[in-house]
């Protein structure tokens, strides 16, 4: 692709990280709220609960994934122009990534009781 190959590298490569990411992330939205997202494929042969409070801390999961690689590129495409210091760029594209993941993620966070084993410091979660 044309329009590709005339960016320098750094914007490419939060491009060429943005458009799949968007795409699934398009694809979560719609299973979501179609509820096609709510059976995990998961046939365990014990009896257990794992939903609730006592369901393990889920911080490394596809969808955090997601959510961290669309606040990480979508930032670098967004500022690129604005900042002209590479490394402050990636810097702070990764700051906004770990954003995204903790505010998608903090209403897990809230009923969880081990997010501060997890996470060093304290968000205000309301």
């Amino acid at each position: 692709m044309e329009i590709f190959e005339n960016m320098e590298l750094l914007l490419r490569t939060y491009w060429y990280v943005a458009i799949p990411t968007s795409i699934i992330f398009v694809i979560q939205s719609i299973m979501t709220f179609t509820g096609a997202d709510t059976s995990d494929g998961i046939n365990a042969d014990f009896d257990g609960d794992l939903t609730g409070e006592h369901a393990p801390f889920q911080l490394f999961s596809f969808r955090n994934l997601i959510n961290f690689l669309l606040g990480f590129s979508w930032t670098g495409i967004s500022l690129y122009s604005t900042i002209q210091n590479q490394t402050l760029l990636i810097v702070l594209s990764l700051v906004i990534g770990i954003v995204f993941v903790l505010l998608f993620f903090s209403p897990s966070l809230s009923k969880s009781k081990d997010w501060q084993k997890i996470i060093l410091f304290k968000l205000p979660i309301r």
